[in-house]
């Protein structure tokens, strides 16, 4: 699997630091990754409890690891984050509350609780000046979130509805463009990865062409479809 270390790196001073800082940020990409299989395999269109089960425990145990090592001895890069060890842990206790989740069946849930650690992630980097690939794939996720069905239940769409949906996909088209624009160095000559924000960037405009026609089936079935794709792509790049 293709993998994104989701915290960058801060330039450190010296041989030690700076091994240290790759340590931590290779140990923390182990751990990302179950979680990002979790995340994907929770979903409400994937709905895999034995696959959820596998990577929430594989990623528990990796995340217990990263606490081990570094609860203590901050790495480099959060040196100076006196918040950064109780952010470990509280991500550990939601983590813990997914699975306790999933032990009472409810996988819906356990997509919603696991999605509070990106929330908790995204804090840690603004708190201490970095910037991921990761915040572009949470503001896609966020405004693809806002531009839900729920209310979508006449077979066409109302004027209002009209409306917000365009405005929705003007930002979802701008984001789109910034998930190509603002990719990884080292996926630079990934060309799977061209391939599938591409995709997204094209769907994105099916998707405004569905609500032009102003029907409410086809807008329903390209939003499934986007957000089919995204979640891949976030398991894949996240």
């Amino acid at each position: 699997m293709r993998r994104v270390v989701l915290l960058a790196l801060l330039i450190v001073s010296g041989p030690a630091a700076a091994g240290e800082s790759a340590d931590f940020s290779h140990q923390f990409g182990d751990a990302w990754a179950h979680y990002r299989d979790a995340f994907y395999q929770s979903a409400p269109d994937r709905d895999d409890r034995p696959a959820t089960e596998e990577a929430l425990r594989a990623f528990r145990s990796a995340w217990s690891g990263l606490i081990r090592r570094w609860a203590t001895q901050r790495p480099p890069q959060f040196s100076e984050d006196r918040e950064f060890t109780a952010g470990l842990r509280a991500v550990a206790e939601i983590a813990s509350e997914a699975d306790h989740q999933l032990g009472h069946g409810a996988l819906g849930q356990v997509h919603l609780t696991l999605g509070q650690i990106r929330l908790l992630l995204a804090e840690l980097r603004r708190r201490n000046g970095l910037q991921d690939y990761a915040d572009e794939l949470d503001a896609f996720d966020d405004k693809l979130s806002e531009a839900g069905d729920d209310d979508l239940d006449q077979a066409e769409l109302s004027p209002d509805q009209f409306v917000l949906l365009v405005e929705q996909l003007a930002v979802l088209a701008y984001l789109a463009e910034r998930l190509e624009k603002r990719a990884p160095p080292q996926l630079a000559d990934d060309a799977a990865f061209y391939e599938m924000v591409e995709g997204i960037a094209r769907q994105v405009r099916g998707l405004k062409v569905a609500v032009f026609d102003g029907q409410r089936a086809p807008v329903v079935a390209a939003l499934v479809d986007l957000r089919r794709s995204f979640d891949r792509f976030y398991l894949l790049y996240g």
